[in-house]
């Protein structure tokens, strides 16, 4: 019985051989036979075994014949004295009417070719999963595919077949998801000739689902399978296709979260997750699904309601599950084929605000609400709930880590935020082994993985979380106090009052003060000299790099009042850096002054320096000069240089092109523009004292500067229109 078995399968395989050979014969008009008898003169019927192959192999590509198969052939037809009988070879293979080639229906010679022809899948595991990828990719063929297929077939006329690129051409075009190890799967069964793909076979069974479905009333008119129908059918996530790396995950030094699947969500885990991300993006529902309500009945259909969602971005984080749970959650109880969109609206958006909260108007909002600040990042473990051993493993690398980093004295905010070009806070998980392998923080793979679990998310490995508990750097501040008691024995009677000195506000006010009024007096842009240590605009800059930026700023200042300030803005997070921003806003209060406004608690900034102020004692303006250079300025801005041309009559006294000429020029100029009227003598001298600057042991007027403050007021319209 096991060699009847056997020889039937050896025959199936040498007529599966001889039904290519006769195809391409009656394809391509090869005439095999006529070869044959070329080395058979005498017409035995008989050659050998060489001239044989040799024959056959010429057309071996063509064909499509494996060498396996040439060999089964050959074995056949051979007789025991090794010699071949071509004779019956050309009978099986020859032997057919040759006026065939004038019907165009049949003169391919794949007419002998089963159309429906399919491979078996030995295992039942392979067999079951083939129905759900057909069942799957039944679903999400809203299109024919069939045209796809037959523009092809139009060129290569290959009767129903296609290749194995074109295939898999077509089903990524039709934005079909398939992985690897399903798209191996479909050509196991629907391959053909070991080289194409039967397409015939693949869409009839696709449409036998398609009508199995229909007629047992399955699905729904958008052709998604119902909730409520008898069986059970196995949800298949279909992963894209082609996979981007062909590696084994398992094979990595530690897991990434990014790739691991999710769980499946309940409907509460969904509206949370849509709440948050309509609030970081600002979305307004109302915007997207108000345009198809045309009648305002509060409805709409599922169609609309998915399509409404997939402008707004949140399609992307649901699944076709997820997606029947939030239609599920608002279909309309009289119509089940439509939306309650109003009351999705209404949930989603109590992250902003509450409604109707003007009836309550005591209710404290909380926006967004707190669960949606401490909900963790997908991808993430649930750190409260993981085992005792990997917290303890966790604890004991985030000890191993601070010891070498203390010890080392490392610095690896640097080393992170190279990487982090987008400043989310994360960088991949192999980045964050080789950070830590370069710096000589040498962990094992069960150490790698606790700490992934706990920082690790889809985003990648969460540095700056990492770094506040690894790395506080305690280490960087000085460390002035001796820990014996033979040193609080001893008096210090000349800095006692050091500590007291250095704390006291009388002594911080008058230290900032003095940097204030250099600033000022020199015009010096304090903040163009730190931020350039800034690399990564963090806000915060070594504390050396912060010494060495005031001496190039030329703000002279001891050794101990620049100690004072780095004890002041010395960063809580970072002893070793210091806070240069928030210094030179301090410094900005002479510029600026931060007042309320009424009834609101946003901060204005109010101007306090409106006009140039020079390093000049004799420039200076008390309250009464501003007040009265304030409204002379306005006057003057009604005519600026685009109407009165003033900057040519300037110019043409200004000789050596310095920018400032004398009191008299200025009167001279004024008066050539029918500008003199505008001012009295009190404000004339008040606006030369105010723009002038010291030349040898006069004073002269810097006329760019008058200029450019009246151009400043006209464009902003601050002139004096009745005067």
């Amino acid at each position: 019985m096991d060699d009847d078995k056997r020889l039937d399968i050896k025959l199936n395989e040498i007529w599966k051989a001889c039904r290519k050979i006769q195809d391409a014969i009656f394809r391509y008009g090869y005439n095999i036979a006529k070869e044959f008898c070329e080395h058979d003169p005498q017409g035995k019927g008989l050659i050998s075994e060489s001239l044989f192959s040799s024959i056959l192999g010429k057309y071996k590509n063509v064909i499509g014949l494996s060498d396996f198969e040439l060999r089964e052939v050959t074995d056949y037809f051979r007789l025991r004295d090794g010699r071949v009988v071509y004779s019956e070879f050309c009978k099986v293979v020859c032997n057919e009417d040759p006026n065939k080639t004038e019907h165009k229906d049949i003169a391919t010679g794949l007419e002998w070719n089963d159309p429906m022809h399919v491979n078996v899948i030995p295992r039942p595991e392979d067999r079951r999963q083939l129905c759900l990828i057909l069942i799957k990719i039944a679903q999400f063929a809203h299109l024919p595919l069939m045209p796809y297929f037959q523009d092809y077939e139009f060129i290569s006329q290959n009767m129903g077949t296609v290749t194995v690129s074109h295939f898999s051409r077509v089903l990524r075009f039709m934005k079909i998801p398939l992985s690897d190890k399903d798209f191996l799967l479909l050509l196991k069964r629907y391959m053909k000739d070991s080289y194409m793909v039967n397409y015939v076979a693949f869409m009839k069974h696709l449409q036998n689902i398609l009508d199995y479905l229909k007629v047992n009333k399955l699905t729904d008119n958008s052709m998604k399978i119902i909730q409520n129908f008898p069986g059970k059918l196995v949800d298949l996530e279909l992963p894209e296709l082609p996979p981007v790396d062909g590696t084994n995950i398992t094979q990595r030094v530690f897991k990434d979260f990014c790739n691991h699947p999710q769980e499946n969500k309940d409907i509460c885990d969904i509206i949370f997750c849509l709440q948050k991300q309509v609030h970081k993006n600002r979305i307004r529902i109302r915007e997207f699904l108000e345009g198809y309500d045309l009648l305002h009945t509060g409805t709409v259909t599922r169609n609309q309601f998915e399509r409404a969602l997939h402008n707004m971005g949140l399609g992307r984080y649901l699944s076709q599950r997820e997606m029947l749970l939030l239609c599920s959650r608002y279909v309309d109880a009289i119509d089940t084929n439509r939306i309650r969109w109003r009351i999705f609206e209404d949930e989603i958006d109590r992250v902003f605000t509450v409604k109707y909260l003007e009836k309550t108007p005591l209710l404290e909002v909380q926006s967004p609400p707190k669960y949606i600040e401490e909900m963790p990042r997908p991808g993430s473990l649930n750190w409260q709930e993981a085992g005792e051993p990997i917290r303890n493993l966790c604890e004991e690398s985030l000890r191993k880590i601070q010891i070498r980093i203390r010890n080392r004295r490392l610095h690896l905010h640097p080393f992170f935020r190279t990487y982090d070009k987008l400043n989310s806070g994360h960088v991949p998980c192999k980045i964050a082994n080789q950070i830590f392998v370069s710096n000589g923080i040498l962990l094992s793979n069960d150490e790698m993985n606790s700490l992934t679990d706990r920082y690790g998310n889809e985003l990648g490995f969460n540095y700056r979380r990492f770094l506040e508990d690894a790395d506080p750097a305690e280490y960087a501040i000085p460390k002035l106090k001796a820990t014996s008691n033979l040193q609080t024995e001893c008096p210090t009677p000349n800095n006692a009052t050091t500590d007291e000195t250095e704390t006291n506000e009388e002594f911080i006010i008058k230290l900032l003060t003095k940097a204030k009024r250099q600033a000022v007096t020199k015009s010096i842009p304090v903040i163009d000299f730190l931020q350039d240590y800034d690399r990564h605009r963090e806000g915060e800059i070594l504390e050396i790099d912060f010494r060495r930026a005031l001496d190039n700023a030329n703000i002279k200042l001891s050794v101990e009042e620049v100690n004072t300030l780095c004890k002041i803005f010395r960063s809580p997070k970072r002893g070793c850096c210091i806070l240069y921003r928030d210094f030179c806003r301090a410094l900005d209060e002479i510029f600026i002054k931060m007042e309320p406004q009424s009834g609101d608690n946003e901060l204005t900034a109010v101007p306090l320096i409106h006009l140039a102020n020079l390093d000049c004692s004799e420039c200076f303006l008390n309250f009464e000069e501003r007040t009265i250079c304030s409204q002379a300025l306005m006057k003057l801005a009604r005519q600026p240089d685009e109407i009165s041309n003033l900057s040519s009559v300037f110019k043409d006294f200004d000789h050596e092109n310095c920018g400032s000429i004398v009191k008299n020029q200025l009167i001279r100029a004024l008066t050539v523009r029918e500008m003199h009227h505008m001012l009295s003598s009190r404000e004339l001298d008040t606006i030369f004292k105010c723009f002038g600057v010291q030349r040898g042991i006069h004073l002269e007027f810097n006329y760019r500067e008058f200029l450019n403050i009246l151009k400043i007021l006209h464009q902003t319209g601050q002139v004096k229109r009745n005067y």
